[in-house]
């Protein structure tokens, strides 16, 4: 069963004879004979994977002879938790209490403890059973800078303040993380200067040293048969731990992460009440914490001291290793506390069947193995405790033969297998992998993954550690990797290109200068237009050769061959030709005539899909390539057409305008002052005619007879009869279906008729005498009426008509001879002269 005490206590045992301060003859604890630094002490929230346990204080004693009349002075060394030495866990939030007790129970309490002071990890402790004393001074620190790296001496104490046992006075110094979670690491002063240090549980902050040693003294209490020894949070690379007794050396269990190992060893008779020899050897962690405890069968706390004690000779075994099988033992530093000058003898065990007397001497092993070294010294007194020994296990060890496999190029984030299968070690001890990736990160493993965050060249170490615990259990290798960064492609910002004359060419410069490679490699580049054609070169042209939106490709290339060496960017170029719009033809038209308009014309270099868009000027609006609009009223408008390629560009869209006039009618009205007439009698015309745009008119007269005439007024005389069609034209001069307006009046001209009577008359009185009109004639060939004046008073109607004068006479005879035209000068006269003979009278004068 996993065991611990109910609480860390660590005691360092002082003698002291003066009084002395702190700055002249003190003593430090952990001891330099350790090769430890610091104690340490978690907050209350301490995390336990890294060595916390928890509620649990680190507690101190100090002992001091009865007859030891002076002061006791005691200083924490770095109190506070921040700063270089302690070890932060997020933000520094950490108080440390430190309190010293003394008087009733302030030691023996520990001495009651039995089977009860063993519990499970899982239990809580009371962190009140370390109080157990009267409390004598007090201090909690923070994060005060002043005490990073000083000293807080407490007041000094009379030491007779002390809890008194067996010849002894007690102080109790309690170290306890009252919050937060850091790692408080510190140390003691204490005085006088003679004292010796032990310690019930060291919770200690180990060496950074691979292949350090430390080392604890315990004192085996004489009565007791089995040690239960536990340790906690060793980690397997933290370091490996020898139990040496005089007579004999055991191997103990290491423990993991946040957790206790526990081991049990028999002591025989022969070493029970001797100081033996606890030794950690440092692995290759960097940083660790560990603690121990020693209990006895009867559930007693061992106590484990920082120096060896002061009776007989001090004997300093130094060894030191020439070779994996060859060592150097050295004894020199061997001396004899109560005379330095009186002289030793030497004599060395090296384990293997071979001993030496000499002080210093090289030994070589032939096979590999561990070998319990003793030396023992003896000065030349007759004394009872003249003689002394010591001893301290070698290992005699081949280092692994290791291969470390692996790629020779990978890219940054690539998870990259690393395989050390092919390492051997003979013997076959058990391999402790540990690689170094050259990055600051590390693992741990026959096989393990490992991704760079960063490129460059990386060497990677591996280590091979065997169990032996020798100078010669490791053995490295190294590979080197290229980690490549892949290059960022930048192809640069969207084009947008717009051509306000269609002819213009479609040119884009391509700019990967952007683009850019952290392990500082050649850049490559290439590119593809997304029309089909490619490129090359940081900056390089290309022409389009129609619009449209196309999706360039920038490929860079580092060169390095790896899987990462090429990047991709895009960029999206949009090219536009603005169309061209043809409104067609301008138009000249009358008022409510349809307009067809048609923007066939229109046209696109980009093949892009139109839309047409009228504004016809007039406020109406239409849709279409081909519209009809009719204009209402005249005047002159501008109808525009907005053609549209639909790609929402600055260029998108364009214009074109057509004119339309839109004419409106004259009006005019025709009028004569007669619409009958003779041949060469004049017709006046007047034209009373109007423009609703104001146009100035004109007015072009057509008399019907092959002549014509211009003005608003016109006379004319016709040459002829017959029946003349008499046209005016009124124009406007717009050159419109509607700019002329025609207006039309008939005149009838009459011939009048010629009249005929045929030759003179000689006729007599009385004669009935046949007068004939019937060669009059008519050129219109209008109906006649004939009137005859006989000359004689006498009249008659007719075109043949009888008369016969009654008498004798010349008369004038005239024929009027009428039209039925009703026209002013329709008859014309003929006349002949009728000579009117009587018959002469006979007269017979008779004579």
């Amino acid at each position: 069963m996993r065991r611990k005490l109910l609480f860390l206590t660590i005691t360092a045992v002082i003698f002291f004879s003066f009084v002395l301060a702190r700055h002249g003859f003190c003593y430090k604890v952990p001891t330099k004979q350790s090769n430890v630094e610091y104690f340490y002490v978690f907050g209350s929230e301490g995390n336990k994977t890294y060595g916390a346990m928890k509620n649990e204080p680190v507690v101190l004693f100090v002992r001091v002879p009865d007859s030891y009349k002076g002061n006791v002075e005691i200083s924490i060394y770095d109190p506070n938790v921040g700063g270089a030495i302690d070890e932060k866990c997020g933000q520094w939030d950490t108080t440390t209490k430190f309190s010293i007790l003394g008087g009733e129970k302030a030691y023996t309490s520990i001495l009651e403890a039995d089977e009860s002071h063993i519990i499970n990890d899982e239990e809580d402790i009371n962190p009140t059973d370390c109080y157990k004393g009267e409390l004598l001074d007090s201090k909690t620190f923070g994060s005060e800078e002043k005490y990073d790296k000083a000293f807080y001496s407490f007041r000094p104490i009379d030491a007779a303040r002390g809890e008194e046992f067996n010849g002894y006075r007690y102080f109790k110094i309690v170290a306890e993380g009252m919050s937060g979670d850091d790692n408080n690491l510190f140390s003691l002063d204490v005085a006088p200067s003679e004292l010796e240090a032990f310690s019930f549980a060291p919770a200690i902050r180990m060496t950074e040293t691979y292949g350090a040693k430390m080392v604890f003294y315990p004192q085996i209490p004489s009565d007791t048969k089995k040690i239960f020894e536990y340790n906690y949070d060793l980690d397997p690379v933290g370091g490996t731990i020898d139990f040496i007794s005089p007579s004999k050396a055991f191997k103990i269990n290491g423990s993991g992460s946040g957790m206790w190992a526990n081991t049990e060893v028999d002591v025989s008779s022969q070493d029970m009440g001797k100081r033996w020899v606890y030794e950690i050897t440092k692995g290759r962690q960097r940083q660790g914490n560990m603690a121990l405890t020693l209990l006895t069968d009867k559930g007693r706390s061992i106590p484990v001291f920082f120096t060896p004690g002061e009776a007989g000779p001090k004997m300093i075994l130094a060894e030191k290793p020439l070779s994996c099988n060859t060592f150097t033992f050295d004894a020199s530093k061997s001396y004899n506390p109560n005379n330095r000058d009186l002289e030793l003898s030497y004599f060395w065990d090296f384990g293997d069947g071979t001993t030496s007397t000499s002080m210093r001497t090289i030994h070589t092993y032939k096979d590999a193995g561990k070998y319990l070294v003793k030396l023992t010294v003896k000065d030349a007194s007759d004394a009872k405790c003249n003689t002394a020994d010591t001893q301290k296990i070698v290992k005699v060890n081949q280092p692994p033969k290791v291969v470390a496999g692996g790629p020779d190029m990978s890219c940054i984030n690539e998870t990259i297998s690393f395989d050390a299968s092919q390492t051997t070690d003979s013997p076959n001890d058990k391999l402790v992998y540990r690689w170094d990736f050259g990055d600051g990160q590390t693992a741990e493993g026959v096989k393990v993954n490992h991704k760079y965050e960063k490129g460059g060249n990386y060497q990677v170490a591996l280590t091979v550690i065997d169990d032996s615990g020798t100078i010669c259990d490791t053995g490295t290798d190294k590979l080197k990797i290229n980690v490549n960064t892949p290059p960022v492609a930048d192809a640069g910002k969207d084009a947008f290109l717009c051509r306000l004359n269609p002819g213009d060419p479609l040119e884009v410069t391509f700019d990967g200068s952007g683009s850019k490679d952290l392990d500082g490699d050649k850049l490559a580049y290439s590119w593809d237009f997304g029309d089909g054609s490619t490129g090359e070169g940081k900056v390089t042209k290309h022409v389009y050769a129609k619009g449209g939106e196309y999706v360039a490709k920038l490929v860079v290339s580092d060169s390095t061959n790896a899987k990462c060496d090429k990047s991709i960017a895009t960029k999206t170029v949009i090219l536009n030709r603005a169309p061209t719009a043809d409104a067609g033809i301008d138009f000249k038209i009358c008022e409510n005539a349809d307009v067809n308009f048609d923007a066939s014309g229109s046209s696109d270099a980009d093949g892009d899909s139109l839309s047409y868009a009228w504004d016809f000027g007039d406020g109406e609006k239409g849709e279409g390539k081909l519209v009809s609009h009719k204009y209402v009223k005249s005047g002159l408008y501008q109808a525009k057409l907005m053609v549209n390629d639909g790609t929402k560009t600055d260029c998108s869209g364009s214009t074109d305008t057509t004119l339309v006039d839109v004419n409106s009618a004259p009006k005019a009205k025709l009028t004569a002052s007669k619409d009958a007439i003779s041949v060469g009698q004049s017709v006046n015309f007047e034209s009373s005619a109007s423009d609703f745009d104001g146009d100035n008119l004109s007015y072009a007269w057509d008399f019907g007879d092959g002549t014509s005439g211009s003005g608003n007024l016109a006379k004319h005389n016709y040459s002829k009869g017959g029946l003349y069609k008499v046209t005016l034209v009124v124009d406007d001069g717009r050159k419109t279906g509607c700019s002329s307006v025609v207006e039309s009046n008939y005149i009838k001209v009459n011939t009048p008729p010629a009249a005929n009577t045929g030759p003179n008359l000689v006729c007599c009185v009385n004669d009935d005498v046949e007068f004939d009109g019937s060669k009059s004639s008519d050129a219109d060939g209008d109906k006649l009426t004939y009137k005859w004046d006989f000359g004689d008073g006498e009249i008659a109607e007719g075109v043949k008509v009888r008369h016969a004068y009654k008498k004798l006479g010349t008369y004038k005879v005239t024929l009027t001879v009428i039209d039925d035209s009703g026209v002013e000068g329709n008859s014309s006269i003929a006349g002949f002269v009728a000579t009117v003979h009587d018959q002469p009278v006979p007269k017979i004068e008779v004579i």
